[in-house]
Order: C-alpha cells, then sequence, then structure tokens
C-alpha cells in the first residue's frame, strides 16, 4: 500500500514534492467528463464490462472521493468532427446538428432522430462554468476539436454550434479548464497506416472486452451510434458483415475515426485543431503511455511480457513498421508502443502545427502542453482495463485520483 502512496508506477521522471503534497482545499470544483477512444462504449453497453475500469467502476470510485465525474458515449467509428458535436449535446443539452456545410459535404443527415439530449449531463455549461476533460486515445483529438469548435478561431469553427434556443452561436474562450489526454494518437497512428481493415481491429477491441467479433446479436450490448449515416445494425446481423456495410458507405470518405487516426489525417487535423486556435485559458496535459523494450539484434521494439497479450501482435507491428512521404518520415523513432498507439505521438500535436511540448516541472502553464511523462502501461492498462496483472487496476485507481487532485488544484 506503500507503493501507491508514491506515484507507484514509473514514468521518466520523479514526482516532485509539490505533487506528492495534495492540498486540503480545491482550487476549483469543475466537474471532470471522460471521452473514449474508438470503439468506446457507454456505461450501460458490453454487459457491465466498462471502458473506464474493465470490471471496475472508476467513476463511482472517483465520485466516492468527492468528485463530480461523468463518463460520456459518442461515436464509436466517428470522425472527430462529429464526435465533438456529440459531445457538446451530450453535456449542453438539445438537438444534435453536424452543420450544413459539414453534412452537405459528407453526404449525411444533419439532425438524426434519436439523437437529441433533453437530460443533458451539465446544461449550466458555460464559461462561468467551466469543465476539466478527460480523452483517451482518438478521445484525446477529439476533445481538442471541441476546443477549437468553442474557441471559433479558425473560420471553419465559426457557426456550428447552437445555444440553448437553437441559434448559431460563437461560445469563445472560458469553457473548459483543462483537457488532459491519454495515450492519444495527436500526430496519428501508423497501425491505421498498415491495418485499414475495421474489422480486424473491432475484433481486436472486442477480444479486450472478453467478447469475439462472431458472436451474435451484438446488438444487444454494443451500440455504434452512427444514426448521422442511417446505419443500424441489422436484427441477427453478424458484426462482420455490419461493419463491412459501414465501409461500403464511408470507407472512402474522411468523415471517419481511421482517416482522423492515420499520420496523414491527424497532420491535416493539427494545422486547425492547436493551441493557437484552441482555447488559450486552459491547461493542456498529456500523458504517453509504453510497454516495449528494444531488442538488441534487430533494434526493433517488442512487447514486454507484462502487456496485454492480444496486443502482441499489433506491438510487434508497430515496433518495426518504417515509411517516408514527402514530408513524413517513420523511423525508429516511431516503434516504442503501448500496443496499439506510437508513444512518440502521444506528448502533443507537431506534425502541421507548432505546438510546445514541455516536460512539466513546476507549475503547469496554458500556452504549451504540460507533457506528464511516460507510463510504463499498455493502451488498456491506463483505462483500467488490466486483467493480466490485478495489481494494475489499484495502481490505476491512484492514477485517477492523483490526476483529478491536480486538476482540481487550477487556478
Amino acid at each position: 500500500m506503500l507503493s501507491l502512496l508514491i506515484f507507484i508506477f514509473t514514468t521518466e521522471k520523479d514526482l516532485s514534492a509539490d505533487e506528492s503534497s495534495i492540498m486540503a482545499n480545491k482550487r476549483n470544483k469543475c466537474p471532470i467528463f471522460f471521452v473514449h477512444g474508438m470503439g468506446g462504449w457507454s456505461s450501460e453497453e458490453m454487459a457491465g464490462y466498462r471502458y473506464w475500469g474493465g470490471i471496475y467502476d472508476i467513476e463511482r470510485i472517483l465520485d466516492k472521493e468527492g468528485y463530480h465525474v461523468y463518463i460520456t458515449n459518442v461515436g464509436a467509428l466517428s470522425s472527430n468532427w462529429d464526435r465533438a458535436i456529440e459531445l457538446y449535446y451530450q453535456i449542453k443539452g438539445g438537438q444534435v446538428d453536424y452543420g450544413v456545410e459539414h453534412c452537405e459535404k459528407f453526404g449525411h443527415i444533419q439532425k438524426p432522430e434519436g439523437k437529441y439530449y433533453d437530460h443533458p449531463l451539465y446544461p449550466q455549461w458555460d464559461s462561468n462554468h467551466p469543465i476539466h476533460l478527460i480523452g483517451h486515445s482518438m478521445g484525446g483529438q477529439t476533445i481538442r476539436m471541441l476546443s477549437a469548435m468553442l474557441s471559433g478561431k479558425d473560420p471553419k469553427f465559426q457557426n456550428v454550434l447552437r445555444d440553448e434556443n437553437s441559434n448559431l452561436f460563437n461560445p469563445g474562450d472560458g469553457w473548459i479548464k483543462s483537457i488532459t489526454t491519454l495515450s492519444t494518437p495527436h500526430d496519428g497512428n501508423t497501425l491505421c497506416s498498415i491495418i485499414d481493415d475495421p474489422v480486424a481491429l473491432a475484433g481486436l477491441i472486442f477480444g479486450i472486452a472478453g467478447t469475439t467479433i462472431e458472436q451474435t446479436p451484438i446488438s444487444e450490448f454494443y451500440n455504434f451510434d452512427l444514426e448521422q449515416w442511417n446505419l443500424k445494425m441489422e436484427e441477427n446481423e453478424s458484426l462482420e458483415d455490419y461493419l463491412k456495410r459501414v465501409m461500403d458507405t464511408i470507407g472512402d470518405t474522411k468523415d471517419i475515426c481511421l482517416w482522423d487516426l492515420s499520420i496523414e489525417g491527424a497532420k491535416e487535423l493539427n494545422k486547425t485543431v492547436n493551441l493557437k486556435k484552441m482555447d488559450q485559458n486552459t491547461y493542456y496535459f498529456s500523458y504517453a503511455t509504453g510497454e516495449t523494450f528494444q531488442e538488441p539484434l534487430t533494434g526493433y521494439n517488442l512487447p514486454k511480457i507484462s502487456m496485454n497479450p492480444t496486443l502482441y501482435v499489433p506491438s510487434i507491428i508497430l515496433g518495426s513498421f518504417s515509411m517516408e512521404t514527402e514530408d513524413i518520415l517513420i523511423d525508429s523513432t516511431w516503434w516504442e508502443n503501448d500496443g496499439i498507439v506510437n508513444t512518440i505521438s502521444m506528448g502533443g500535436p507537431t506534425l502541421g502545427c507548432n505546438d510546445e511540448i514541455h516536460f512539466r516541472c513546476g507549475d503547469p502553464r496554458r500556452d504549451v502542453w504540460n507533457y506528464m511523462g511516460k507510463v510504463e502501461w499498455d493502451h488498456f492498462d491506463i483505462i483500467g482495463q488490466s486483467w493480466i496483472l490485478p495489481h494494475k487496476t489499484e495502481e490505476v485507481k491512484a492514477f485517477y485520483l492523483q490526476l483529478l487532485q491536480l486538476l482540481s488544484q487550477l487556478e
């Protein structure tokens, strides 16, 4: 138990004395919203197996400690634009509206039925009632996108959101106290350049949750939330057939997660979603994960034995993949990974933008990414889905308690 009190997971730096001593009184009591990555699910899905915690309930654990925590749910395969829009209305309330220009460009429904939130999570949300956002994996890109939409500093993000009277408006800055990204591929993920088959990726995701891609009817415990494309699973339709139908419909567009998560897609996103275009009053934090080692003979990165075995194959692929285009070089610096994402991509966005990433020491800054270091975990350990080494679950609890203590101390 003593180890849990001294930041028991391994990072690239030691915990400072200031961080380890938490003030008794919180400086802010802003609510905290958790946003899942690609393939994620709500607390009511997956037969009780939680995205945030696995067989445990991170939301309940943090609530008991006095934090106001909310678990959100956005499109599992949707683009960051669509996910950010859904996140806004889920928190604030109202009819999801993806925007006229966006829907005309990509050809999907602007205001899908069934996407109206009449019981929003935090309807008072505004610049006087800011929130903390924590995103895992693609969820980190999604909350960055939402920040850019709220700020409206780039023309493409102006007059996109609607107020409580359904009128277009530009919220401006001050709505988000902090953004924290966990294992987020800010500069993209080479896995999307290698495996562009959503069926294979879905099989990996469901394997983590203890089910299989052949299990039917999957619609009874999982919802892809693709109403904007009118893509609902048919009765007794297999997951494989459904995903093939999804790709036949939207696979060639850029309005899908696989594009946003690719190296090229992330670079394009970073051009308009960066610190200059987002809320400059917000604190930005990033955590990286990695659980590989460099094999001495080849120099390739291989998974450590402590990594979830279902991630061994993608980890090995990531650990040796190289690519060179006109303006992007993927070399050995990209080989360290957490089984799903390249570790180098997690500190903050660099491709297509000039965001500064500073290793955090002392008080956090608002004008940079405060990089909190690398945790020696795999991609699913950091969200509590640790079934190989049960002690990691206790470490995850300590991790989130410390993270929320840090956020509550922000001015």
